[in-house]
């Protein structure tokens, strides 16, 4: 089954189907420490607690990626 962080949720579906929320925490996210995951749109990515993808190098939301954000 195909999964999609936050961001990629929101573009192609229109909603946030919340695949990856939920694989971490908010106490783990404050840390700064955040669980790698792979998304079909992305690739392997990083995200936090709610999902959204945070990695610097993801080609799409990272510092030189297109954008899709929420």
């Amino acid at each position: 089954m195909s999964q999609f962080c936050k961001q990629c949720s929101m573009y192609y579906f229109g909603e946030d189907f919340k695949d990856f929320a939920g694989i971490s925490t908010k106490a783990i996210t404050k840390t700064k420490r955040y669980p790698v995951v792979l998304c079909e749109s992305c690739g392997t990515i990083q995200v936090n607690h709610n999902g959204k993808c945070i990695s610097d190098r993801c080609p799409i939301h990272g510092k030189n990626g297109k954008g899709y954000e929420e």
